[in-house]
């Protein structure tokens, strides 16, 4: 089971969580505006469940965009995010709000 919805914010540990559920994936990375959707660049770790994890630094205030890349061929939005909004390819992008 994943610990937080996705994504979550831990400001103890100065950190953003994402979590992604998905028991036939290989391989899943996460990309948004916040790396210039670099797909290959955070890997998410595999974890029990069919959960996958990644941990990234805190980033500056602002709205950021950002979706899952799936076995290196599908796109996927993070359904445990509200925040979001259309991509122009007839889906959507999750929003991640850092307010401070």
């Amino acid at each position: 089971m994943k610990q937080h919805a996705s994504p979550f914010i831990n400001k103890r540990k100065k950190a953003i969580e994402f979590y992604i559920q998905n028991t036939c994936a290989s391989h899943i990375s996460l990309a948004g505006t916040f790396n210039h959707w670099a797909h290959d660049a955070l890997q998410m770790e595999h974890k029990k469940n069919g959960v996958w994890k990644i941990t990234i630094p805190m980033l500056p205030k602002g709205t950021y965009q950002y979706k899952f890349f799936v076995d290196d061929k599908v796109w996927m939005e993070d359904v445990d995010n509200p925040h979001r909004q259309p991509d122009g390819l007839n889906g959507f992008n999750s929003l991640l709000l850092i307010e401070n």
